[in-house]
């Protein structure tokens, strides 16, 4: 289900850090000779770069297509269940559910509502992206370069690590 909300292009990520400017671009011909990557799937931020957000994270238009859409289809289906599970009490629950369906079906709805939102929060979070942003972002503050990699596949995230790793001062990859 995450794949078919998720319409970013690119869901894996690869970055390297390097000293100077030197090696960042020679590990940008590496990646281009021997990774078989393309020029558009290799970022490279400069020290104090200030167009490092979207050199990171390039389809800003899908990610807030995925917040959106998951928020809606999870909220929608915390909102059904909460309904079912309220008529399922109202008819064969507990006395106080049958007492009050229609304050049942409110209050379930929106706790079903409610849990939907939370867990599209957490589809949306993906706090698998902090550390490579993070080590990005505080490279090139110290005066480093940082190389980014976008994946398609797992396949293409292992291979730019394998030839990143040799040459880089540290990598980081999100899944």
């Amino acid at each position: 289900m995450f794949a078919t909300i998720n319409k970013e292009k690119y869901h894996s990520k690869v970055a390297g850090i390097f000293n100077d400017e030197n090696t960042a671009h020679s590990a940008k011909e590496t990646l281009i000779d021997y990774g078989h990557f393309t020029e558009r799937h290799i970022n490279i931020i400069t020290p104090h770069d200030n167009n490092a957000g979207h050199k990171i994270e390039p389809e800003t238009h899908a990610i807030g297509k995925l917040i959106s859409q998951s928020h809606f289809l999870f909220g929608s289906i915390g909102f059904l269940f909460g309904l079912l599970l309220a008529s399922l009490l109202s008819s064969v629950g507990p006395t106080f559910a049958q007492s009050s369906p229609m304050l049942t079906h409110m209050a379930l709805a929106i706790i079903g509502i409610f849990l939907g939102f939370i867990i599209a929060g957490v589809i949306s979070l993906r706090p698998d992206h902090d550390p490579l942003i993070n080590d990005a972002i505080e490279a090139t503050q110290q005066n480093k370069w940082a190389l980014i990699v976008q994946a398609e596949e797992s396949g293409d995230r292992q291979r730019a690590r394998q030839l990143l790793q040799p040459i880089a001062v540290s990598v980081s990859e999100t899944y």
